[in-house]
């Protein structure tokens, strides 16, 4: 008896007729092939069904004969398994020769009723070859050839498969107006794929077990630079794969990785890597070698040594305080510095060459504080729109909240970032008028002085007007960005306005619209929580990020960032935060945690690779 396994929608099918087929050229005697999936009577007729999966004594016509049993699914089943394989050996005792393919699902299930002399083998079909994809594109001689031509210069997985390649042929033949519209003949191939074909319900659920579907998704995290150790997948670490398949490719991505920072404060008080007392030029050398500059430095040389091992942030997420004061010189600087960060972010599949890689929400030490005399309120917030124009940020400074920038939208991805600016209050009215007082007298002096307290004493604040604007939105990952903290932060210092004044409105109209993650800076510490709206509709926990100063050296802790990584399932995401701390010079991993969107527990990274059942989210009644 031989059992072959291998993966569904691999053409095993193929396989299998090409076996019957020589056999019958070769006159290498009786041969019979059966379908009890797809062809249950045929089966019947064939005198099998009843011999295999009805328990039937019926003898069959198969001496020095073999057997083809393709899609046993309906005889596997858990409470048909044991008759099945006890079918067998009745043939296998008759003289004939049973060969059933299996895919690693049915095959856990049935293994457990074979005897232990059983010869099994695991068959991986070869990937079509590009000779026979063209023979099968030649039954359509006037566009199939140069259809399959075009595929194999976009998208070549799509010709790894006879299955697929046929459903991309038959889907062009129904539809000959895609024929001049490859990706959109591929995304209507790949959906009748998901949906009519249950394609990937048959290659992953069916095919695969869970500890193979576990070590299949391990090995995403694990190229992502996240190692995962459950114990049922840990014998098939990087043994579960399959050929390259553009469906599962779409259903199970690369990991999108975020890095959040906050608080660069370019042109301010920056932390030195090097703490050189010796000034005299040998010092400066000695300290040059030893990677003297700032974590400015530091963090870009990381980010290019993760682009090397291929993990290098796909989006980087900037909370506030790009510079420590607008001054023309810090911002060309820190443009500069943002400039030679995008260079090095990879492309991801589920993001477009129009996607925006670096996006920013504006701090309190963004705002031109001495503008605040003006008579547009929102003057003081113009040259930080003028001098990042071209990176998306939350518009503070057009005056009708209607007409800003909510969101950075990732489609494909099905992310959201929602941009909300907090420091638009304006300073205290105290200060304000302090300052009017000072530019009045024209005591340059004095304006500094107050300037310095409104960069340190923002009150703030989201507009109302914003938050009515978030709504909920199926299908979508939200996050948010602001730069003031939604909930207190554990410090030693006891400061006014350290977080936004109207915390309580942001948290619920943020778990209304069903936000995964806050993200903010401000502190220069770092800050997880997950809070939860009682007797709120929906039931949902939102999870709090707060990243450490990236750079400042006013802080009392290390520098520091959060690495924030996104693994979508089809329509589901798991998320996972991982804060990094500037630690001798050296970016070191501190405890991660992980979530669902909107789970009141946190995941065990353990688990990360295991089924999940989705989450419904429940109104209150």
């Amino acid at each position: 008896m031989l059992v072959g396994r291998h993966a569904r929608r691999s053409g095993k099918t193929w396989i299998t007729n090409a076996v019957r087929e020589s056999r019958l050229r070769k006159g290498a005697g009786p041969t019979v092939l059966v379908d009890l999936r797809g062809s249950a009577r045929a089966a019947r007729k064939a005198g099998v069904y009843s011999a295999l999966v009805e328990g039937s004594e019926e003898e069959l016509a198969l001496q020095d004969g073999i057997l083809i049993i393709d899609e046993p699914g309906p005889a596997v089943e858990v409470h048909r398994a044991e008759g099945f394989a006890a079918g067998l050996m009745r043939i296998k005792e008759a003289g004939g020769l049973p060969v059933v393919f299996l895919t690693p699902g049915e095959y856990e299930i049935l293994s457990q009723h074979l005897e232990a002399d059983a010869e099994k083998d695991t068959i991986v079909p070869p990937a079509l070859r590009r000779v026979e994809a063209d023979r099968m594109a030649e039954r359509v001689p006037e566009w199939g050839p140069a259809l399959v031509d075009e595929i194999g210069r976009l998208d070549p997985p799509w010709l790894r498969s006879p299955f697929l390649l046929e459903l991309v042929l038959h889907t062009a033949e129904r539809r000959p107006v895609l024929r001049t519209d490859i990706p959109l003949l591929l995304s209507t191939a790949m959906n009748e794929a998901r949906s009519r074909y249950r394609y990937l319900d048959q290659l992953l659920k069916n095919g695969l077990t869970e500890p193979q579907r576990a070590d299949l998704r391990g090995a995403r995290w694990r190229a992502a630079g996240v190692t995962l150790t459950d114990a049922r997948s840990a014998g098939l670490v990087g043994r579960t794969t399959i050929p390259r398949d553009p469906v599962v490719e779409w259903h199970l991505p690369e990991v999108l990785r975020i890095h959040h920072i906050s608080d660069l404060h370019h042109g301010g008080n920056l932390r030195a890597n090097v703490d050189a007392k010796d000034t005299s030029p040998a010092g400066r050398r000695f300290a040059q070698v030893a990677g003297a500059g700032t974590p400015l430095d530091r963090y870009l040389a990381h980010v290019r040594q993760l682009a090397s091992q291929g993990q290098a942030p796909h989006i980087v997420l900037v909370t506030g305080d790009v510079v420590n004061r607008p001054d023309d010189a810090f911002g060309q600087a820190a443009r500069a510095w943002l400039g030679d960060l995008r260079d090095v972010l990879p492309d991801h599949p589920d993001l477009g060459p129009d996607d925006e890689r670096i996006v920013l929400v504006g701090g309190n030490h963004d705002v031109s504080w001495d503008q605040c005399v003006d008579e547009n309120p929102h003057a003081r917030h113009e040259w930080f729109a003028v001098a990042f124009h071209d990176y998306p940020h939350a518009d503070l400074h057009l005056p009708a909240a209607t007409n800003r920038r909510l969101e950075v939208r990732y489609p494909a991805a099905g992310l959201r970032l929602l941009l909300l600016g907090s420091a638009e209050s304006g300073g205290e009215s105290r200060l304000i008028q302090e300052l009017k007082e000072a530019v009045s007298e024209g005591d340059e002096t004095a304006v500094l002085e107050v300037v310095d307290k409104l960069e340190h004493l923002d009150p703030g604040i989201v507009s109302r007007a914003v938050l009515d604007r978030i709504t909920p939105e199926s299908g979508m990952l939200t996050f948010a960005a602001l730069h003031h903290p939604v909930s207190p932060v554990p410090a030693v210092e006891v400061a006014p306005y350290s977080g936004i004044v109207n915390a309580g409105q942001a948290k619920r109209a943020l778990a209304e619209a069903r936000t995964a993650l806050v993200l903010h800076g401000h502190t220069h510490m770092s800050f997880f929580a997950a809070e939860r709206i009682l007797n709120a509709t929906p039931n949902w926990t939102m999870r709090i990020a707060g990243a450490a100063s990236l750079a400042a050296a006013s802080s009392d802790e290390q520098n520091g960032y959060n690495q924030v990584f996104v693994a979508r399932e089809g329509g589901a995401h798991t998320v996972l935060v991982r804060p990094m701390r500037l630690d001798g010079g050296q970016w070191t991993a501190q405890p991660s945690f992980a979530f669902r969107p909107g789970e009141p527990d946190e995941s065990p990274l353990a688990g990360l690779g295991l089924d999940v059942v989705p989450r419904r989210v429940h109104a209150r009644a």
